[in-house]
C-alpha cells in the first residue's frame, strides 16, 4: 500500500435543502465512457471514512506502509465498484456564442443577436427553442447587454438550457410589434422573424418553441403569446404587463408569471391581472409566482427556478397537453431502469476530501438523510449486481455496481478523479448544491 503522505485539504459544507416536488426519471443521456472497468478493476477505496466533527487541520489516522511482509488485505469500507466513467465538465456556467446580426428585409431593421447552440448539436435530431427577450435597460446595438441578467440562468440550469437553442436578440428600441409603429418597422415583429429565419436554418422542434422576456421584455412576452401564440409550446413573462381585456387569447398557452410584489417599476398588480384574466376566461394552465419582498428584480429569482425550467422544457404542443412534467434534479442516482434512486431531497450535506497526494484517491462524500441511506440500501439489495448510474444535473458521471448496503449514511464519490479533473467537479457540486 502506498504510503500517506499528508493531510491536504478537509472541508465540510453543511447546507439544506428543500424537498424537490416530483421524482425524476427521465431518459438517460447517451455518451460513450472514457474508462471502463466491469471486466476486473474495482474503484479506489480507501479505509479511512471522513468526520463530519474533524479539524481540517487533522491529521488522518495513520495506515500501514506497504512492505514485502505485509500481505493482509485491506478491507474495503465502501460498496461501491466502479464500472465506467463519463468525460465531465461544468454545465453550470455560461458558454461563448458567436456575435451574429439578423437584417430583417421585411421592416430593414438590422437587430443584434447572440444563439447558444445544443450541446452536441446534431441535424438528425430536433431541439427546442427558447426566445429570450431583454429589459428597457439592455437596449442598444453592442450585442452583448441583453446577456446581462442571464447569469442565473446558467449558474442554475445550464445544464438544461444547454438542450435548446437559446436564441438572445438586441433592440435599440421598445419592444413593438410591426402593427404598433408608423413605418411597420417593430422590432419585436424582427425578432419574431428572426426566429422563423433560424427554424429553417436548424433543426429545430416546431412543437417546443418557447418565450421568455424581463421587465420590457416581460411586456414583449405577453405581446408575443397574445398575437401569435399558436407559434409557442410555453412563455415566462417576467415583471411585465399585457393587455388583461383578451384574457381568452392565452388560455390554451402554459404560462408561467414571475413578478416581485414590491415592484416600483412596473407593478405586481399587471401581474396579478393577467393571471386573473385567464383565469376568469377559463384558462387552466397559467401561474403566477408572487415573490415576497422582491422589488423589479424578479428575473433572478425565476432564471434561477430549476422547476420551471424543468417544467418549461417539458413542454410540447403535439404530445403534452395536460402541461405534465419531472423535476430534474442536481444531483441523483439511478437504477439499471434508469428510475431515481436518490437526489437532492435526499442529500443534507456534503463534505469534500482529500487524503491523498494521488488523484485516484481523492474523494466528495455526500452526507444522505436517514430515509435517504434506507432508499439506496434497499436499491442494492435488490440490485442483484445490475448497474447504477451517478448523474450531476443531466450528465451521467460514472456507473457502479454495489456489493453489499452502505456502512453509514455516506455516499462517497471516490476512484474516478483519476479520470475526471478534481476541481472541475468539486467546484460544479459546490455550485449547484451549496450556493
Amino acid at each position: 500500500m502506498k504510503k500517506l503522505l499528508s493531510l491536504i485539504l478537509t472541508v465540510s459544507l453543511i447546507f439544506c435543502f428543500s424537498a424537490c416536488k416530483e421524482k425524476d426519471t427521465s431518459s438517460e443521456i447517451s455518451s460513450e465512457p472514457i474508462l471502463d472497468t466491469s471486466s476486473n478493476e474495482t474503484s479506489s477505496v480507501e479505509t479511512i471514512v471522513s468526520s463530519q466533527t474533524q479539524s481540517s487541520n487533522t491529521t488522518s489516522s495513520s495506515k500501514k506502509e506497504d512492505t514485502s511482509s505485509d500481505t493482509t488485505p485491506v478491507k474495503e469500507v465502501y460498496p461501491e465498484k466502479v464500472l465506467a466513467v463519463y468525460s465531465f465538465e461544468n454545465q453550470f456556467k455560461m458558454p461563448q456564442a458567436e456575435k451574429k446580426t439578423f437584417y430583417d428585409s421585411v421592416s430593414g431593421n438590422t437587430l443584434p443577436y447572440r444563439m447558444f447552440i445544443p450541446n452536441n448539436y446534431d441535424e438528425t435530431k430536433k431541439y427546442p427553442v427558447i426566445l429570450f427577450l431583454h429589459g428597457a435597460g439592455e437596449k442598444g446595438t453592442n450585442n452583448q447587454s441583453q446577456l446581462n441578467n442571464l447569469a442565473k440562468m446558467f449558474k442554475y440550469n445550464g445544464d438544461l438550457v444547454a438542450s435548446a437553442f437559446l436564441i438572445c436578440p438586441q433592440s435599440y428600441e421598445w419592444w413593438n410589434l410591426d402593427d404598433r409603429t408608423p413605418n411597420r418597422n417593430g422590432t419585436l415583429s424582427s425578432a419574431l422573424r428572426l426566429l422563423e429565419e433560424i427554424e429553417r436554418t436548424y433543426s429545430c422542434d416546431s412543437n417546443r418553441i418557447y418565450v421568455t422576456g424581463l421587465s420590457m421584455g416581460g411586456y414583449a412576452t405577453w405581446d408575443l403569446l397574445e398575437n401569435y401564440g399558436y407559434k409557442f409550446a410555453a412563455g415566462i413573462p417576467v415583471c411585465g404587463a399585457g393587455n388583461n381585456y383578451n384574457g381568452r387569447a392565452f388560455i390554451d398557452i402554459p404560462i408561467r408569471i414571475y413578478h416581485g410584489t414590491k415592484d416600483p417599476t412596473v407593478n405586481f398588480s399587471a401581474s396579478q391581472s393577467m393571471y386573473n384574466a385567464i383565469k376568469n376566461a377559463g384558462g387552466q394552465k397559467v401561474e403566477i409566482f408572487p415573490l415576497e419582498r422582491v422589488g423589479h428584480n424578479a428575473w433572478d429569482p425565476a432564471y434561477s427556478d430549476r422547476d420551471t425550467f424543468s417544467w418549461l422544457l417539458a413542454q410540447n404542443k403535439a404530445t403534452n397537453p395536460n402541461c405534465d412534467y419531472e423535476f430534474i434534479p442536481y444531483l441523483k442516482i439511478t437504477d439499471s431502469s434508469g428510475a431515481t434512486v436518490i437526489s437532492d431531497e435526499d442529500i443534507y450535506a456534503i463534505s469534500y476530501l482529500n487524503y491523498y497526494e494521488e488523484a485516484e484517491n481523492y474523494a466528495v462524500d455526500l452526507i444522505l438523510s436517514t430515509n435517504g441511506k434506507t432508499k439506496l440500501n434497499q436499491a442494492y439489495k435488490m440490485s442483484n449486481g445490475s448497474p447504477f448510474a451517478f448523474y450531476c444535473g443531466t450528465k451521467k458521471v460514472y456507473t457502479f455496481t454495489a456489493t453489499e448496503e452502505l456502512p453509514d449514511n455516506i455516499f462517497s464519490i471516490r476512484g474516478i478523479f483519476d479520470k475526471i479533473e478534481y476541481q472541475t467537479f468539486f467546484d460544479t457540486i459546490e455550485q449547484v448544491l451549496y450556493s
